[in-house]
């Protein structure tokens, strides 16, 4: 491609030629967007990229956009690049107006009908992810304007041509642009990758990767088989083939996603592809799950996607349900409702609870501001919604409903009340729309509080917010009796109480006993106390991990003694469940921390002790990875410098010893160069090395040098690899940093708009639950509260960010023993009184 020469005037873009006469703000807005879907259709872009082998200069590229034009307006396309100023029109080149990132093309160079546009431009690099030798674009939510000139919303969906022009020996990976897909689908990787192939059933499946590791590369052959289960149940479920030709993933390291959608390109993260030599059954599921979520959404979100404004939350919803039905299918000895609780629903819950938990549903007004939609309410609520739906009018019901939207919507946009039409005439006595006026609509979670009066339990429903919302959902509760005999009640809840006849007094109740229940689940204290004296004797492992999920919310709200460690230590003596045993170590360490720091050395020296009990090696890597994060007992810390030491444990990964090594060199800042050399020395790929370079700054025993670096990430060009950074935050963050590091909380919260500017989604919400994640003092709780009350400057929804990440910070309950009353017998009250006489 010739060299793109520039004006003085092109390099000021924003002062090019003339202010239009409609005001446009930055991004895409409703009206913008309805506008244009009107007026334009059939949209192509033929892109030429040139990249540099240095990642310091810039990508060059040239568009080729045709389209057909049914309206009089001008044409606006989104850019934030460089561009010279001039649209080559024909064969003319005409000048535009730039303005708020839009190129306007006045109507007066154009025609009813079909429209080609040609223009050179020079890249922004935000949404190009450039990594030395290889790069790679996430145009998710509305970043491809960042690159290419574009119309930048979902629901003008474009056929795409690309040639990339880029170093000899460099390998890369478009997406499938032979079918007409939305900009933020579209993408493309080029660098020095390796490659791998595969057929299954008929099928091509090309992998790019820089995993060196030969054993990690094997399990690419399980990849490629995973792929196919998920095809081949994804054909089955829906009753279409898949929707595209080609199936292409690249594994990318220090990605920031677990996954990204892209037909044809599909993006994936290393550390849940290349798992370890002694992966845990959750890691395994982990990354089948992910394999089928972003299979599933060549289905939904890429032949039928949604329209944004309506339904940022829809496509997930599916991708995730899908999920959790096709992993079924390939681990048949896991217990799949506990592992659908403990990766969906307790997710949610934890947001839920929350003041800045919000519907599922939300409206949007500028595509700018989607990222700021998606957290674990879209993710993981919405699945649960999905599985109550499913329960409400039936598999099969849901299933050709589901059938009937995707043949109507066949590479079009659609929203979630299309679906809804689609589901009332399917199943017209469920109820679809009611259900979901609530479950999708509003916002929160219901109380749901068991009791016993007068022979009867009472199971009544409570709306936190004072609406008088009914959140319809089936569960059981047992019901123990004092001689040991039980009974189960099923509860179909469709109204506020619910009361059920029993034949005496309980000596305890188990609520939301199969899990299938959502909300806050409460009892009377003489029940909720008896509680985790169930947990060795509850043999069902989901009924064991939901009595544990049941009494840590408890716990939280102030109404279980920490004492319960010691229920949770004998439970755990004998637990098998790598699931459950994950979830009780999380809140055992949780305990802990709640203590006093001369309690909190013996309870993690407890934790290491329960390995001589339960020798069960997932139990060994569950516990010893989170006290090498986390320890600061001087037994513990020497046990694992042990095993840091010896580095020969085969069911702990590099990440795993990478981990013990920082924890070790903060906990002893006068060996911690040579710790992190050693360390450093042990570690196998150029990548690594890279990572562990920039995460073990923040292992400096210097504050100032941390002051530095934290400051550093705050800057976009210092956080390309958001894990990366993510992790570095959480050692600056860490309660061993205390008290020193609450200025970062001050800082953090002044930059929350900037953070959400310049990142990916998730980004400034994990930032926050990370810079957080280890503080407890008043002092921490003080700065959020003073932000929260006199902050004027965030958006609402930023600071819902902030209330999800403090929300144990700000609202945890401490448990307060009650004083039993003391109770006067009526004799000797008399004779008191006959004494005073």
């Amino acid at each position: 491609m010739k060299t793109i020469k520039f004006t003085l005037v092109a390099l000021f873009l924003l002062t090019v030629q003339s202010i239009c006469a409609e005001s446009l703000e930055k991004g895409v807005s409703k009206q913008l967007a309805e506008r244009r879907k009107a007026a334009i259709s059939n949209v192509k872009y033929n892109l030429t990229f040139n990249v540099p082998a240095d990642a310091k200069k810039k990508v060059l590229g040239e568009a080729t956009i045709t389209f057909d034009l049914n309206s009089k307006d001008d044409v606006i396309l989104d850019f934030q690049g460089q561009f010279s100023g001039q649209v080559q029109i024909g064969k003319k080149k005409r000048p535009v107006t730039y303005q708020n990132e839009h190129i306007i093309i006045p109507f007066k160079y154009l025609k009813i009908g079909n429209v080609e546009l040609t223009l050179e431009f020079i890249c922004n690099d935000d949404a190009l992810h450039r990594n030395g030798d290889y790069l790679y674009t996430i145009f998710v939510p509305d970043h491809a304007r960042s690159v290419f000139p574009c119309f930048d919303q979902p629901d003008l969906r474009a056929r795409f041509e690309t040639k990339l022009n880029v170093p000899k020996g460099w390998k890369t990976m478009t997406s499938d642009g032979r079918y007409p897909i939305p900009t933020y689908l579209y993408s493309f990787v080029a660098g020095n990758f390796q490659e791998k192939a595969a057929n299954r059933d008929g099928r091509k499946i090309r992998a790019l990767y820089r995993e060196t590791d030969p054993a990690k590369v094997l399990q690419l052959e399980k990849v490629f088989d995973e792929v196919a289960q998920s095809l081949k149940w994804m054909e089955g479920y829906t009753g279409i083939q898949c929707p595209f030709e080609e199936y292409g993933f690249v594994v990318l390291p220090g990605y920031q996603f677990g996954g990204m959608e892209h037909p044809g390109a599909i993006q994936l993260s290393d550390r849940r592809i290349f798992l370890g030599n002694n992966p845990s059954q959750e890691e395994e599921l982990s990354r089948s799950e992910l394999i089928a979520h972003e299979t599933a959404h060549l289905w939904f979100g890429d032949m039928v996607s949604l329209k944004w404004f309506e339904d940022v939350w829809t496509k997930e919803v599916f991708a995730n349900f899908m999920a959790s039905k096709i992993t079924r299918r390939q681990y048949s000895k896991v217990d799949h409702d506990l592992n659908f609780m403990k990766t969906y629903q307790t997710r949610a819950i934890a947001i839920d609870r929350t003041e800045g938990t919000h519907p599922i549903a939300m409206d949007l007004d500028n595509l700018r501001n989607a990222s700021m939609l998606y957290d674990n309410i879209i993710y993981d609520k919405a699945p649960v919604m999905m599985r109550m739906l499913e329960r409400t009018m039936g598999a099969s019901s849901l299933q050709n409903g589901l059938r009937s939207y995707l043949a109507h919507n066949f590479f079009k946009n659609a929203s979630w009340d299309d679906l809804l039409t689609i589901l009332d005439n399917e199943n017209p006595t469920a109820g679809v729309r009611q259900f979901s006026d609530v479950w999708v609509k509003q916002k929160g979670m219901p109380i749901i509080h068991t009791s016993y009066k007068d022979g009867n339990l009472i199971v009544s429903q409570t709306d936190p917010y004072g609406r008088g919302l009914c959140w319809r959902q089936k569960f059981q509760i047992q019901v123990i009796y004092p001689l040991g005999a039980s009974k189960t009640v099923n509860v179909d809840m469709q109204q506020p109480v619910m009361i059920f006849k029993l034949r005496e007094k309980p000596a305890i109740l188990i609520p939301n006993y199969n899990g299938q229940g959502y909300g806050q689940f409460t009892l009377d204290d003489e029940y909720i106390n008896q509680l985790p004296l169930r947990l060795i004797t509850t043999r069902n492992n989901l009924n064991r991990y939901t009595l544990v999920e049941t009494i840590h919310e408890n716990y939280l709200r102030g109404k279980v003694n920490p004492a319960y460690f010691g229920e949770l230590y004998r439970m755990m003596m004998s637990e098998k469940d790598p699931m459950i045993m994950s979830a009780a170590v999380d809140h055992m360490f949780k305990i802990a921390f709640d203590l006093t720091q001369a309690q909190r050395n013996t309870l993690e020296l407890c934790m290491m002790d329960l390995l001589g009990e339960n020798r069960l090696p997932e139990c060994r890597q569950a516990i010893i990875r989170k006290l090498a994060s986390n320890m600061t007992s001087p037994g513990v810390v020497e046990q694992i410098r042990t095993i840091w030491e010896k580095h020969n444990e085969t069911i702990f990964n590099e990440h795993d010893y990478m981990n013990m090594a920082y924890r070790l060199a903060m906990l002893q800042p006068d060996r911690w160069q040579d710790i992190l050399n050693t360390e450093r020395s042990r570690l196998q790929s150029e990548d690594l090395r890279k990572e562990f370079d920039y995460v073990s700054r923040a292992c400096n025993p210097d504050a100032t040098k941390r002051t530095e670096l934290f400051n550093s990430l705050l800057k976009p060009e210092n956080r390309q690899q958001e894990p990366w950074a993510l992790h570095a935050l959480d050692l600056l963050s860490a309660d061993i940093y205390a008290p020193d590091n609450i200025k970062y909380i001050t800082a953090s919260l002044n930059s929350l708009q900037y953070l959400q500017q310049t990142s990916d989604i998730f980004f400034p919400s994990n930032w926050m639950k990370t810079v957080l994640a280890h503080q407890k003092s008043p002092a921490a709780k003080q700065v959020v509260e003073q932000f929260l009350a006199t902050d004027k400057k965030q958006p609402e929804i930023l600071k819902n960010k902030v209330r999800e990440a403090a929300w144990v910070l700000l609202k945890q309950q401490p448990y307060v023993e009650k004083q039993k009353p003391v109770v006067v017998s009526k004799s000797k009250t008399a004779a008191k009184k006959t004494t005073k006489r």
